[in-house]
């Protein structure tokens, strides 16, 4: 299985079909054009379904950016990753 960077990439793929893999680790709900409430509900769903967790919903308001994900996922999340 791939590590978890590389799946959280997959994700942003999927959800930010417009970014190219130089932009992910980057990415920022400033800093990508499309990223809204909706935008960030599917990637939270995308990113459950590859890491078969469920978000806690106090967690979502840390889904503002690439990095701060990847850490949610490593820190509290570590066991499924």
């Amino acid at each position: 299985m791939a590590d978890p960077r590389t799946r959280l990439n997959r994700c942003f793929s999927a959800v930010f079909a417009n970014l190219d893999e130089a932009q992910i680790p980057q990415a920022t709900r400033d800093t990508v054009d499309g990223w809204d409430s909706l935008a960030t509900f599917t990637l939270l769903t995308v990113i459950e379904e590859e890491f078969q967790i469920q978000v806690s919903p106090e967690d979502v308001d840390r889904f503002t950016s690439h990095e701060a994900i990847l850490d949610c996922l490593h820190g509290r999340y570590n066991a499924m990753c």
